[in-house]
This record gives C-alpha cells, sequence and structure tokens, in this order.
C-alpha cells in the first residue's frame, strides 16, 4: 500500500492496532508498506534466481529510499544526480544527467558494454593483513590477476584462499586444477568437484551445467599429462564463450597456467575475473604480466618455517608492492595430492626408514608406501623415527605439507618419554591422517567425485 508520508504516525499507529506484521519504506515523500521481509531487493532476489541470472551481473539503478535494498542485491548500486541523499551515500556510481537522460547514457555506458571494468570497494574481498594491521584486500570480481613464486612457496594455498573468498561472496568459480590441489573446496557449500581418472567431460557439457551462484573445481590429475593441456586450451576457449553469452563464471581460475603456453589463442583484453599462477611467468601467453591489475609474489621463504605465517607481496598496477601475511583458509590445502599418492618420488626425496641403529630397512617413494611402513614398521623403529622428527621434517620440507607437519610434530613431542602406549597410538593417528589426506577411499574405487554423469542446469 502506498499512501502520502504526511500520514506516517496514523499509519504507525494503525500498524500496531491491528498488530500486523509490516514494514514502512519511504519513497521520497511517499511511504510504501508492505510485508515484512519485502523489498526491491527481494523481489529482484527472486526474478534473479528464476531466470537463472547472477546479482553480481546485475546493476541497479535508484533514486529514492525504497531503492536502497536493490544496491544490496545487485553488483553495481547507481545513483541519478538528483536522488535522495542516502541513494546518493551509498551508490557505487552517480550519474552525470538527471531521470531518464542519465539512465539512457548509462545504457551506452561503458560499464554496460564491457568495455571498461570496475568492481566496487565494498565487493573487495580480504585475504591477509598489511603490517601496519589494515586489511590486504583484492577485486570481487573484474581483475587481471597474476600468482607466482617458486615451486612449493604457497601459490596453490593463495589460490584457494581467494576462491573461498570469492565462493563465500556468492561469485561463481570455475577452477581448473591439474595437480588436485583444490579439489578441498568441495567441502564448502554450493562447490562441484568433477574427476575422473582416465577422462572429463567435454568442455562445453561442463561449461553448461554451470550455475551463476554454484562452483566447479575441474580436478584434472588423473589425466595423462599429455592431453592436460589440450584439456585446458579447450576449456578456456569454452568458458570465455560462456562469459561473453552468460555473464558466468565469474572467476576462471588456471593453476599451473604454464600450461597455456605463451601464444595467445583469443584475446582476453576486455576480460577481467582471470587468475594465472605460474612458478615460469615467462610461460605464460605474452603480454600477460603487463595485463594485470595485480601481481601477488611469494618466494622460498613465504612459508618455510612450519611454526611462521606465511606472507606474500602484492602490487596494484604501477603501484610499488605491499608485504603482507596471509590469512588462514577455511578448507585445507593438500599440495599435489594425487601426484604424492600415485607417482614415485625420486630417490633423493623418499623418505628412508631405518632401524635403532641407523641401517637402512626400506625406502617410501609414494603416499601409499609411506603408509604401508607406518603400519608395518617395528615399534622400535617407529619410535626411533618419532622421536627424532624425521616424519614432521620429511613431510614439510619434501612433501611441503606444512600444515600437516605440525600436526604430526606435535605427536612427535607426545612420544619423546617414549611410552609404548603413545607409539602405538601415533602409528594410528599418522596412518589414519594419511589415509584420509592422500589416499581416500574415493580415489581406490573411483565412486566419488566422477565425470560419468553431470547434471545441467533446468
Amino acid at each position: 500500500m502506498a499512501v502520502d508520508g504526511h500520514h506516517a504516525a496514523s499509519v504507525a499507529e494503525a500498524i500496531a492496532e491491528l498488530e500486523l506484521d509490516c514494514q514502512i519504506v519511504r519513497n521520497r515523500d511517499a511511504l510504501m508498506v508492505l510485508p515484512a521481509g519485502v523489498t526491491k531487493g527481494s523481489g529482484l532476489d527472486a526474478v534473479l534466481l528464476e531466470a537463472n541470472l547472477s546479482p553480481h551481473n546485475t546493476l541497479a539503478v535508484g533514486d529514492a529510499e525504497n531503492d536502497l535494498s536493490m544496491f544490496g542485491i545487485a553488483e553495481l548500486g547507481v545513483a541519478v544526480p538528483n536522488a535522495v541523499s542516502s541513494v546518493l551515500r551509498h551508490a557505487d556510481l552517480i550519474l552525470d544527467d538527471p531521470d531518464g537522460t542519465g539512465i539512457a547514457a548509462l545504457l551506452n555506458n561503458s560499464y554496460v558494454t564491457g568495455a571498461r571494468r570496475f568492481c566496487p570497494r565494498r565487493r573487495w574481498v580480504d585475504i591477509g593483513t598489511f603490517d601496519d594491521r589494515s586489511p590486504a584486500q583484492i577485486p570481487g570480481s573484474q581483475g587481471r590477476i597474476l600468482v607466482t613464486g617458486p615451486p612449493g612457496s604457497g601459490k596453490s594455498y593463495l589460490v584457494g584462499l581467494m576462491a573461498e573468498r570469492w565462493i563465500e561472496a556468492h561469485y561463481c568459480v570455475l577452477v581448473i586444477d591439474p595437480e588436485g590441489d583444490h579439489v578441498q573446496l568441495g567441502q564448502l557449500h554450493g562447490v562441484r568437484v568433477i574427476a575422473g581418472r582416465d577422462h572429463l567431460p567435454e568442455p562445453s557439457e561442463l561449461v553448461n551445467s554451470l550455475d551463476p551462484r554454484t562452483s566447479v573445481v575441474v580436478d584434472m590429475s588423473g589425466l595423462a599429462e599429455t592431453t592436460k593441456k589440450d584439456y585446458v586450451h579447450r576449456l578456456r576457449s569454452t568458458a570465455e564463450a560462456s562469459r561473453e553469452q552468460r555473464g558466468f563464471p565469474h572467476w576462471v581460475i588456471y593453476d599451473e597456467a604454464h600450461l597455456l603456453g605463451t601464444e595467445e589463442e583469443a584475446p582476453w583484453a576486455r576480460r577481467g575475473g582471470y587468475v594465472l599462477c605460474s612458478f615460469a611467468p615467462a610461460s605464460l601467453p605474452a603480454g600477460e604480466i603487463d595485463k594485470s591489475d595485480v601481481i601477488l609474489a611469494l618466494s622460498d621463504e613465504s612459508g618455510a618455517d612450519m611454526s611462521s605465517v606465511r606472507r606474500a607481496t602484492v602490487r596494484f598496477g604501477a603501484a610499488p608492492p605491499r608485504a603482507f601475511a596471509i590469512a588462514e583458509r577455511q578448507t585445507e590445502h593438500v599440495r599435489h595430492r594425487r601426484k604424492y599418492a600415485d607417482v614415485r618420488l625420486p630417490s633423493e626425496r623418499r623418505f628412508y626408514f631405518h632401524d635403532t641403529d641407523g641401517q637402512f630397512i626400506r625406502p617410501a617413494a609414494t603416499m601409499e608406501e609411506f603408509r604401508s611402513a607406518i603400519n608395518h614398521l617395528d615399534q622400535r623403529a617407529l619410535q626411533y623415527h618419532l622421536t627424532r622428527g624425521d616424519f614432521s621434517r620429511w613431510l614439510g620440507s619434501t612433501i611441503a605439507d606444512k600444515g600437516f607437519a605440525r600436526q604430526v610434530a606435535a605427536w612427535e613431542d607426545e612420544v619423546s618419554a617414549r611410552h609404548a602406549a603413545d607409539v602405538e597410538r601415533v602409528r594410528n593417528q599418522l596412518a589414519r591422517a594419511i589415509e584420509g589426506r592422500y589416499l581416500p577411499e574415493s580415489d581406490a574405487d573411483g565412486s566419488a567425485t566422477t565425470a560419468d554423469a553431470l547434471p545441467r542446469p533446468s
């Protein structure tokens, strides 16, 4: 119901007298009396859901108080210059011309056509803390981000953190994961993991299954190395075509992005919303470093000490880099999970079991062999390695799984008194942890997160 604003007191009195669950929202000089929870924003959200469209591909134009709720839903809130003061304060963009003239100009604006990228500051996400305790933030949408650093420096950890933040903000994220580093993101609400030991769905089938309010991790670790590069190229082209047509995925993350090669098949000049992560930036498509809005760099020292806080630097455009402490992840990061489960490590990186006299017993070249040895090792030999801290040191330095290494180090400390019961308890804990972290049942039987059936949006 709409009434003149002069009747505000009478309307409030009537609502109280009738004991109604109503809200009063101003529309300049008028009052809107609506059921509780019903706003222009809730209506916009319902329409977008019905149309399978994303609020993150939406802009809302307003001039009055009852338009503010739409600003909370839409990615971009736009005000005409003759709007009420509260709308002007909350707007991300204020038009030059009033009323219909301004809106007509907006429809041809570079923001609408896609020629110009803009992420409102309120949509930026936190990924850590600068040394002055201010939040380290990156754009929530439309950014061109490069993540670089040597192997084992924590690049995939940081990429996974960014994915978590965007997923929390209800962006549609497509993670192209050649090494299986990001399957744990599947623990988050609205995230599917698509995997297959020998094959994955055709890129067109996979992209057509995307929904603007869900995200997908494409675990390519089961593919032969010779087929990964071709699949990444085909998936990239298909994902970009979907973004041109439907507006999502909002982010495409290319871990191990050097698989793209240096030759650029399709121009990305106008496009944002992608992350390129690689230890070899010179192997990326030509010019991508110069095109990047944000460059995140890690070093060998980014998290070398198991007890230290992970650190990186961020650089925006031509500004100097700033160091920051990387925030903690929601999901657990397991680096190269399938690689360490299935692929035999070179001799210099294997774990070598010894007896109490220091005599060599057996090596472990995979996590399966390591788990098996833990289960069957003589108790005295097991205690020998536990009290020396050998397991945590190997997991932290060679496997670069610093989180797991910290956990194992705590278990090693528990048996420093050389109690047999503690040794057996830690044996069981360690074996179960390896199974759950590197050798899940889904890998053994292929029953989970396979590409056999892929639901399509209705």
